[in-house]
Parts: C-alpha cells; structure tokens; sequence
C-alpha cells in the first residue's frame, strides 16, 4: 500500500511540472518619440523631406507634447530646424521594440 501512494504522489507531482510554457511578444517596429517645444520645427530623417513637426499628430505627456514616429530599424541621422537653424543633429541606433526619445529645445 505505501508504494502505491507513494509511486501516486510521484507521478501527480511530475504530471503538473512540465505543463508550464512561456511566450515573448517582441514589436517588430522600432519608433522616434519627439518631445518639447515643435513650434516652427521641421524634422529632417535621413535627409529625406522635411516633416513641419507642428503638422504632426501629437499628444500629452506629463504636461510635455509628444509626437512618435515608427522607424525602420537601424542607424538614423536626425535634425530638427528651427528658423533655418539646426537646434537638434543627432545620429541615433534603434531596434525592434525600442523607442528613441529626442528632446525638442
């Protein structure tokens, strides 16, 4: 009788052990998330088209405008300009899932 409960309990405590499976959801986009001050600003990425900043769909952050722009993976140059003076020239690394913040002055 006690190897009976005892080859039971073994095998219920096996039995419940290997059902456990986990799972990773990665975006596979990558994005720029611009915030400050977007008057007269124009976003130039990758010396494409200027894009007025002002133009953009926005929102609010803890009390910060915010606009995010979804991005290929990879290297990017990034300049914002302001009156025709360049007020941001960054070169920046993004990957799958990540959010580059930039600070608009």
């Amino acid at each position: 009788m006690k190897i009976f409960l005892v080859s039971l309990l073994v095998l219920l405590l096996t039995a419940c052990s290997s059902s456990f499976q986990t799972s990773t959801q990665v975006d596979d986009k990558a994005y720029l998330q611009l915030v400050g001050n977007f008057s007269g600003a124009v976003l130039r990425l990758d010396n494409d088209d200027g894009i007025d900043l002002e133009s953009m769909k926005t929102f609010k952050l803890k009390g910060e405008k915010v606009a995010k722009l979804s991005v290929t993976t990879g290297t990017h140059q990034v300049i914002v300009e302001r009156s025709g003076q360049i007020i941001v020239n960054r070169k920046i690394y993004v990957t799958n899932g990540n959010t580059f913040e930039l600070r608009i002055p």
